[in-house]
């Protein structure tokens, strides 16, 4: 087990309004299952105001990024759990999840696909990945589609086989994170990866205090022992290592059973018409839309219109019948 960080939001700097402190309030529970010999973590929000014989709906699983974790998701589910039951994963390896001696893309799929089976979403549950998290949960929808009620990918592209490109496979090798020697410190070296501007930095607090894990010496699970104390980021810096996307994701997208949509931020490098094009030529069902104002963090640009974007979809599917059984 990846130690937890107990730091509150007590210690941040900048401003939060009104909307995230009572976001916040209402606090996910915190799950986990068993995968392949190791624990995988997620944190989930039940609707409020369901009755239990309310006629089932399906709920929302989100899937963050590369190196995150589910907590960029705490001040958003909460926005959409009026309605749905929803949840949010630590990946394997990342957040509080359990790291593991190697990793594949099936590792994550298969992840992805047990929790929103076990986290009580309500029949064909829908699958809401991130950047890396979107690439994951393509897997996922690939393992599991016909249980899904739906994928929406955001701010991951799709890309054609002659402009397909590997994100992993020829990075030098990888080694440990660094240890800072105090909270604080380690805190403040919190970045976005990729690099943008946030102008919500509350947000960006938020998250970066519950990005880190405590070390102490002569010990770190799953890997060698420290020969330092401090504290370092919860993902384990060699998840990536030898990690192949594949040259299939446009076949495994084109074949999905269950509907897909995508978002992307009206400002981030992955906004990309000419990709669109070709996720129209082979799944010209899927709809494709975009934030305004949003990079490529699109979730924490533009929390609720990003919410809102999520839950028009969600409506659109229920009121077609494609989350029907």
């Amino acid at each position: 087990m990846i130690p937890v960080n107990n730091h509150d939001e007590a210690d941040l700097t900048h401003h939060q309004p009104k909307w995230f402190r009572e976001a916040l309030e209402r606090k996910g529970e915190s799950r986990s299952i068993m995968h392949d010999g190791a624990r995988v973590h997620y944190w989930r929000w039940k609707a409020p105001n369901r009755k239990p014989d309310d006629t089932p709906r399906p709920g929302l699983l989100f899937v963050h990024g590369n190196g995150a974790h589910g907590r960029w998701f705490d001040f958003i589910a909460p926005l959409l759990s009026r309605h749905y039951n929803v949840a949010a994963i630590d990946l394997p390896g990342m957040g509080d999840s359990e790291w593991r001696e190697s990793y594949d893309r099936d590792t994550f799929g298969h992840a992805i696909g047990k929790v929103a089976l076990d986290a009580e979403l309500g029949p064909r549950p829908v699958i809401v990945g991130h950047s890396f998290g979107g690439f994951t949960s393509l897997i996922a929808a690939g393992l599991y589609g016909d249980k899904l009620g739906g994928l929406i990918l955001c701010d991951f592209l799709i890309k054609s086989p002659e402009t397909h490109d590997e994100w992993f496979l020829n990075d030098p090798p990888r080694r440990p994170t660094r240890i800072y020697p105090d909270y604080e410190t380690a805190v403040n070296r919190f970045r976005l990866a990729p690099p943008q501007d946030c102008t919500n930095r509350f947000v960006v607090d938020y998250i970066g205090s519950h990005s880190l894990r405590e070390v102490k010496i002569g010990e770190n699970p799953g890997r060698r022992t420290s020969d330092e104390a401090g504290w370092t980021w919860k993902f384990d810096p060699f998840i990536f290592e030898g990690l192949e996307l594949g040259p299939d994701l446009s076949d495994i997208y084109a074949g999905l059973p269950c509907p897909t949509a995508c978002l992307y931020g009206a400002k981030s490098f992955d906004y990309r018409p000419s990709e669109f094009a070709h996720m129209r030529s082979v799944r010209p069902q899927g709809p494709i839309s975009t934030i305004a104002n949003a990079h490529h963090h699109l979730m924490l640009d533009q929390p609720h219109a990003f919410a809102s974007a999520v839950e028009a979809i969600m409506a659109n599917w229920e009121a077609n019948g494609s989350l029907s059984d």
